[in-house]
């Protein structure tokens, strides 16, 4: 690992971004309150710009000061709604689990309403316990729409200073992902290698790019300036986006027959040169991702075009010694593969011309492709809560099951002979989530996070005396708890118990002690709460969603090929169409995928999981060479465009349906596989195979047979790769439907 990158990638990401702003928003109010000696009275207002905080996600500009708005009238409303009723505590009961579960259900609306209902959630949940007058309680929850008020227009004026800096960090983080991935891909290339593991090892880097390709789509087509009113950055930031998935695509593809290249190559020379050449390029292209999510001008030293030629003269060199008959179609899938390194070098190069700004360049090719198309939209209908309202929703039992379960912990609560017994209902629900995989991973963190974070908390408060000191902690714990909230939940949870307790160290000095002890107790009684109720209380397992996620994944890769086989044979796909089936199909890889990680944390697995794991690899491997197909169809169709490849074609989306058609159920017109439809561009490349070598045999050189064997060869070893995953994967889906269950 460079530590220095991640030290690099760490301070100059959206996520310390995040946490600093968050940190300045709660802080800033809570010290002028405290010089003004009047933080006891207002303590509300630094609690309601933190809470605002929490539902500033990114996304468009106009999303974000919505959710805000929506999130400081929703909290000044259940604020005065239980600061008038806490003093009764059956009523408060009743009421605890009417609005858990309301403002648990509108995150049918989508992330930014669960956020915003969750955050609602957590006032109710602290003003429960709170001691003060019923005379206070309007002056409080106006205190806490202040602090709100105050953190939403921090929000947009640094939005308003640095519009362009957050998809600056979503794009570079974005390429470091990608750069990720080119490292792992190269291990393909070390002698010795399983395949499969280094397959399993890409598929959560795809799953993460997917996630920040997906973010990056709603803050670039969602928003007005990148879209309609572009500016030069924010064009150059279009164009960059748009390189980096082509980008993306280019890293996925070069898709060979591994097992065959170590087979040809069994010295290991050629393949360990490859392997060092990818290295270097994706070294490269992480450095290029630090810079763009940095911001700071490029530094020009890249050596990768030397490289490049290095490896090019080392190939020629090698295929003069060793090219003969037996050799030929290895030395073509290498020469391919080279290529495509090239390509991947030149949208690196791209990026880099582009990430100094000094260039600009026309506008984006958004023109040609539906932006709509590529981005969801979510519209507030009524109708959608009344679709939900059933026991099928997840979302339904979701918010019955926190409503319950706060419930619960809140009648525990009170035979409890302690107090902050609140602690309880925040830990049900920060920990229970809609899937047991998340819950469960969710209870261990925070169980021995709030352990840790006591422990760090105590041994600092004992050696420390000094307040400034203890401050300066203060501040440092609650960067890092909000900075790791999203990417290291555990770090988050140590950091937040250790800040939680010097902060009430502030204000109530000598409760420390019992603050600690209580606050482990809590935890503990509210994961107890949470783990039983995620196990048995209407759990909604992924084994019982999976069928969809895996029926989609094979309508996608059907939809991608068959858009992407027609280059072959008649007219190339509208661009638009093309990356629209793409995007769907890298989408349904990365859900199947995400759903399978999940399913790995369920209890009862059965042998069917096995089955799973091996169509999830073969899922990625064969949209790994739809999407190398995919690139030929735009750079080697418009030139070796021939019929042979119909009846090609056909034979694969025949497969291919024939196993849509075995997982669902539906009729099946045929049972007997065939590749009949390969014999004419077999014949083709046979004949073509024979002229060269006769030229090799005569040492005579045809470049005309040379390119066109290459380029036929090429592309129908993509084909018949596609072909054979398809029935590899068809038959996995009989021993499925057999075993009539996935997992």
């Amino acid at each position: 690992m460079n530590y220095v990158n991640e030290f690099t990638k760490f301070i100059t990401g959206q996520y310390l971004t995040k946490g600093l702003r968050v940190t300045v928003g709660a802080v800033v109010p809570a010290m002028v309150l405290y010089q003004l000696g009047y933080l006891s009275v207002g303590i509300a207002l630094p609690l309601g710009a933190l809470m605002v905080s929490l539902t500033d996600s990114p996304g468009p500009i106009h999303h974000r000061r919505n959710g805000m708005a929506a999130s400081n009238i929703l909290n000044f409303l259940v604020a005065v709604i239980i600061g008038f009723t806490r003093n009764y505590p059956w009523l408060l009961a009743i009421e605890l689990t009417l609005l858990c579960f309301i403002l648990t259900f509108i995150g049918v609306y989508g992330s930014r309403m669960n956020a915003i209902g969750l955050i609602a959630i957590i006032v109710i949940i602290l003003n429960i316990d709170v001691r003060h007058t019923q005379d206070r309680v309007i002056n409080d929850a106006l205190f806490m729409l202040a602090g709100g008020t105050w953190y939403m227009l921090l929000s947009l004026l640094l939005y308003s200073l640095r519009p362009y800096r957050l998809v600056q960090q979503a794009l570079g983080e974005s390429i470091i992902l990608t750069a990720s991935y080119l490292k792992t891909k190269s291990k393909l290339y070390k002698t010795g290698v399983v395949v499969d593991q280094v397959y399993e090892e890409l598929l959560p880097l795809q799953i993460g790019i997917h996630h920040q390709q997906e973010e990056l789509r709603e803050l670039l087509f969602k928003t007005r300036s990148f879209v309609r009113e572009s500016t030069g950055r924010s064009r150059i930031l279009m164009v960059m986006f748009i390189d980096s998935v082509d980008l993306f695509e280019q890293v996925m593809t070069s898709q060979q027959d591994y097992r065959a290249l170590h087979d040809c190559f069994k010295d290991g020379k050629m393949m360990e040169a490859f392997r060092h050449l990818i290295l270097e390029v994706a070294n490269e292209l992480e450095k290029t991702g630090l810079v763009i999510q940095s911001g700071f001008p490029p530094r020009v030293t890249s050596r990768v075009g030397d490289a490049i030629k290095e490896a090019e003269a080392g190939f020629v060199a090698y295929r003069s010694d060793h090219l003969g008959p037996a050799t030929i179609d290895c030395f073509i899938s290498l020469r391919h593969i080279l290529n495509s390194i090239k390509d991947v070098a030149e949208h690196l190069r791209r990026l880099q011309t582009y990430a100094s700004y000094s260039s600009e360049p026309g506008s984006p090719s958004t023109g040609e492709v539906d932006t709509n198309r590529f981005v969801s939209h979510q519209e507030m209908q009524l109708k959608l809560l009344a679709e939900n309202f059933s026991l099928r929703s997840n979302i339904f039992r979701h918010s019955l099951r926190i409503s319950i379960c706060v419930l619960a912990g809140y009648m525990i609560a009170q035979f409890l002979p302690f107090g902050h017994s609140y602690w309880i209902l925040l830990t049900i629900v920060t920990i229970l989530k809609p899937a047991y995989s998340i819950s469960k991973r969710r209870n261990i963190e925070r169980l021995s996070g709030t352990v840790a974070g006591a422990i760090a908390g105590f041994i600092l408060l004992y050696f420390v005396a000094d307040d400034a000191v203890l401050f300066v902690f203060m501040v440092l714990t609650m960067i890092i708890g909000y900075s790791f909230l999203q990417i290291r939940y555990v770090v988050s949870v140590v950091a937040i118990t250790m800040y939680v307790l010097l902060f009430l160290h502030f204000l109530h000095p000598t409760e420390f002690g019992n603050i600690a002890k209580d606050r482990v107790i809590d935890t503990a009684i509210g994961s107890a709460i949470s783990f039983f109720a995620a196990l048995f209380f209407l759990p909604k397992w992924e084994k019982d969603q999976v069928h969809e996620y895996l029926l989609k994944m094979l309508t996608a890769n059907l939809d991608y090929f068959s858009t992407v086989a027609q280059a072959f044979y008649t007219a190339a796909p509208k661009i638009g169409d093309y990356k629209f089936r793409r995007k769907e199909a890298y989408v349904a890889l990365a859900n199947l995928s995400d759903v399978f990680q999940r399913l790995l944390s369920e209890p009862g697995r059965t042998a069917q999981l096995q089955l799973l794991h091996r169509f999830v690899v073969s899922s990625h491997v064969l949209t790994s060479h739809i999407a190398t197909l995919g690139t030929y169809s735009q750079s080697l169709a418009p030139r070796y465009h021939s019929d042979a490849f119909k009846p090609v074609t056909d034979s694969v989306v025949f497969e291919m349906q024939k196993g849509v058609s075995l997982y669902s159920g539906e009729a099946q017109t045929a049972t007997v596989s065939s590749d009949k439809g390969f014999s004419r561009i077999r014949a083709e490349i046979q004949h073509l195979l024979t002229q060269r070598i006769a030229d090799l045999n005569a040492e005579h050189e045809s470049p005309d047979v040379r390119k066109h064997l290459s380029a036929f060869k090429t592309i129908t070893v993509q084909f018949e790769l596609i072909y054979g995953l398809t029935l590899d994967i068809n038959k996995m889906l009989r021993k499925m439907r057999g075993g009539n269950s996935v997992a």
